[in-house]
C-alpha cells in the first residue's frame, strides 16, 4: 500500500468521525431543547410567585395569539412568547381568547392568564348554550300540545263512532206495530 493510500484513508475515517460526533451533538442538543420545552408547557411555573401585583393588559379583537404573548412577554408576565402559543394551543381554551381589558399578575401560570382571558367568551358559549337549549325545551313543550290536543281529538273523534246518532242503529218499526218503549 502506497502512504497516499494510507493517509487518505485516515483522513476520510477522521472526517466521518468527526460528522458523527457533530450529527450526536445536534441530536443531543435537539432532545434537551425538546425536554426543555414540553416541560416549560407542561410544568409551568410563574414568572415570580412573589410579586402579585396586578398589570393591565388589553386584547384588541385582531390582535393574534402570538401578539398576545408578545405583549404578556414585554410587560414581564410571561417568559416566553413562543412557549405561551403553545400552551393556549394544547389549553382547553384555545381560540376562545376574547377581547377586552384584564388585570393579570406575574404570579399567574400562563393557563391561569388563557383561562381568565377567555373567561368572556366562555361565558357568552355558555348563555348561548342556555339560550338554545331553552328554546329547545319550547319547542318540545309546543310538540307535546299539539299531540295532548290531536291525541283529545282522536279520542273525541272515537267517542262520536261509538255513540249513535239518533235514529240509527234503531229498527224501524213494521208497518202495523207500535214502537216499542
Amino acid at each position: 500500500m502506497s502512504v497516499k493510500r494510507i493517509i487518505f484513508n485516515t483522513v476520510d475515517v477522521i472526517c466521518k468521525v468527526v460528522l458523527v460526533v457533530i450529527a450526536v451533538m445536534f441530536i443531543i442538543r435537539g432532545i434537551r431543547y425538546a425536554y426543555d420545552t414540553g416541560l416549560q408547557i407542561f410544568d409551568q411555573q410563574p414568572v415570580s410567585a412573589v410579586n402579585t401585583s396586578t398589570i393591565v393588559f388589553t386584547v384588541t379583537g385582531a390582535d393574534s395569539v402570538m401578539d398576545i404573548g408578545r405583549g404578556l412577554e414585554e410587560k414581564g408576565l410571561i417568559k416566553d412568547a413562543r412557549l405561551f402559543w403553545i400552551q393556549e394551543r394544547l389549553s382547553v381554551y384555545h381560540e376562545m381568547i376574547g377581547a377586552g381589558t384584564y388585570e393579570l399578575s406575574p404570579s399567574m401560570t400562563p393557563d391561569q392568564m388563557i383561562e381568565i382571558m377567555a373567561a368572556p367568551t366562555v361565558e357568552a358559549r355558555k348563555k348561548a348554550n342556555l339560550e338554545e337549549k331553552e328554546a329547545k325545551a319550547r319547542e318540545k313543550e309546543q310538540e307535546k300540545k299539539k299531540e295532548t290536543k290531536s291525541d283529545k281529538e282522536t279520542e273525541e273523534g272515537a267517542q262520536a263512532e261509538k255513540e249513535p246518532v239518533a235514529g240509527q242503529g234503531e229498527e224501524e218499526p213494521s208497518d202495523g206495530e207500535a214502537p216499542q218503549e
